[in-house]
């Protein structure tokens, strides 16, 4: 099984069983998610350990995959991107739920199949802006993409209802 080389990548769980709510997260099926496009992929926010976000896609569609076939790049870039702006917007101190994307890097390391897993953290935060990580993990485990990116919190009015 891949994982990536940072230790950031498991934060302080590494090596202690945090593989029980990963592979738990891979499991459950996916309520109804806030968002429409999230919904429109099929895919919904899932409980995570302390700290990360995680959305799951149950169910690659054909409409979303490349002529491998596996997950289509978009796909892949917008899971990593959703998981990443929703752990800058759910920090205690953040002053906004809702951060959008400044810029996003994003590496692929082997096709995604089958149910897919995104994982995403906060690396560092500021009162506008928000530094976070992400990771894909396919149904076995194994590492399929990763990225970077920078956030910059949206104060003024969403449709998103807002938490203060």
């Amino acid at each position: 099984m891949s994982r990536p080389a940072s230790p950031q990548a498991h934060g302080a769980a590494a090596g202690q069983g945090e593989e029980a709510p990963v592979a738990e997260a891979a499991q459950a099926e996916p309520p109804g998610d806030r968002s429409a496009f999230l919904r429109l992929i099929g895919a919904a926010q899932v409980p995570a350990p302390q700290g990360k976000v995680h959305v799951r896609l149950p169910h690659l569609r054909e409409e979303l995959l490349n002529q491998l076939p596996a997950a289509h790049g978009g796909v892949i870039m917008a899971l990593l991107d959703s998981v990443m702006s929703r752990a800058a917007g759910e920090l205690p101190e953040a002053p906004s739920q809702t951060a959008v994307t400044v810029e996003m890097s994003s590496r692929f390391h082997r096709p995604g199949r089958g149910a897919l897993l995104a994982e995403g953290w906060v690396v560092h935060a500021s009162r506008s802006l928000c530094s976070c990580a992400a990771q894909l993990l396919d149904e076995h485990g194994t590492l399929v993409a990763t990225a970077s990116g920078t956030f910059k919190y949206w104060l003024a009015p969403t449709t998103l209802l807002s938490k203060k």
